[in-house]
């Protein structure tokens, strides 16, 4: 090899070499600073958290429901008559208007035959009345006068005596006036009409379907009021009671509406250790199955502070920043209001860390930002 060659050659391996003692060097510095800096300690943000009176309510959100609700079952057999086309989801009732009407003709018939029946019995009797029991005849006789074949049986005349009472039974008259109302009854059942004033909410109801007693013909509620059910720790019942006053708002809609505690669950959730409460509550905006966020008024928190919930880890527990280090103690958490936590436990002047750290442990050095 020439002395062209060897030069070069000597040349690229004191670059080589200027390039790697460059990197090691570099890297020695910055380990360097990185020991530096952790034996400072991570830099983070703290509070000081001041003893206060703080107003005390608890927050809760539930589902409305209707307080009143009726699903609309067959009570008798037949077809629906054209009144159902008119049963649609959204129809709003008035109470006692007719929604649904079912085929009853056939069974009008009957039961006229069956009246007729029984006034043809009661005319017979009439003479043996008149002879042996002459006193309840002019009653009876004003009875049988009085009944209209479209209307209602009147009530029956009463007995005046045991005698009186056997020889009617014996004849099968109180029977056949039983029989008889025992149908007006079953009739009334083939007209549908509202319980309440409200809105179906669903339907199962066609003009023309045959149906069965006992088929679903659909749901109605009334709009008049609802309750919102609503768990709240038992921690918090202590203030709260049936009569205690509740006020509700809507992230999805404008509005405010006051409402009451009418039922408080006997029995406590296992898993949350919570109660149920149903707050009853009215407004023409509201609908069954909103969602209406809850607050209710408690007393007020004496000698207590407010901290970020963040702070707070699942054993009730947050870091303080003592002599340039971390350091665990445990809080009394009275309760929990949107993004903080009110305790009492903790002195005045007390460095309460603010700067969430993943890996925090009891003791690791930081550098508190001024």
């Amino acid at each position: 090899m020439n002395r062209k060659g060897v030069s070069l050659l000597i040349a690229i391996a004191i670059i080589i070499v200027a390039f790697v003692f460059t990197k090691v060097i570099s890297a020695s510095k910055e380990d360097g600073t990185k020991e530096l800096e952790a034996s400072k300690g991570l830099l983070v943000n703290v509070i000081y958290p001041q003893k206060e009176t703080i107003e005390n309510h608890y927050q809760g959100t539930g589902k409305l429901r209707a307080v009143d609700r009726f699903e609309i079952v067959a009570q008798v057999e037949g077809q629906l008559m054209p009144s159902a086309r008119q049963f649609k989801e959204g129809k709003s009732y008035q109470k006692g208007e007719l929604m649904l009407e079912i085929d009853h003709q056939e069974y009008k018939m009957n039961l006229l035959a069956q009246k007729s029946e029984f006034v043809t019995l009661v005319t017979s009797i009439l003479p043996d009345l008149k002879s042996d029991y002459p006193n309840s005849y002019p009653v009876w006789r004003k009875y049988v006068s009085s009944i209209e074949m479209g209307k209602k049986l009147p009530a029956i005349p009463e007995a005046q005596s045991d005698q009186e009472f056997f020889y009617l039974s014996g004849k099968g008259v109180m029977s056949k006036y039983y029989s008889v109302k025992s149908g007006e009854e079953k009739f009334v059942k083939y007209s549908i009409r509202a319980p309440f004033t409200g809105v179906v909410t669903s339907v199962d109801a066609e003009a023309g379907k045959a149906v069965r007693s006992g088929s679903a013909l659909g749901t109605m509620i009334s709009t008049a009021s609802y309750d919102l059910e609503i768990t709240i720790p038992l921690s918090n019942m202590d203030q709260i009671k049936v009569g205690t006053e509740a006020v509700l708002n809507s992230s999805e809609i404008d509005g405010q509406w006051i409402g009451k505690v009418v039922r408080i669950s006997g029995d406590i959730d296992e898993q949350s250790q919570s109660v149920k409460v149903f707050i009853r509550v009215s407004g023409s905006a509201l609908k069954e199955g909103m969602y209406l966020n809850a607050n209710i008024d408690q007393k007020p928190l004496d000698d207590a502070m407010r901290i970020p919930r963040k702070m707070l880890d699942n054993n009730n527990q947050i870091f303080v920043v003592e002599n340039s280090k971390l350091k665990l103690l445990p809080v009394n958490v009275i309760t929990k209001q949107s993004d903080y936590a009110i305790i009492q436990g903790l002195d005045e002047g007390i460095a309460v860390l603010e700067t969430v750290i993943k890996s925090a442990y009891d003791g690791m050095p930081v550098r508190v930002n001024k």
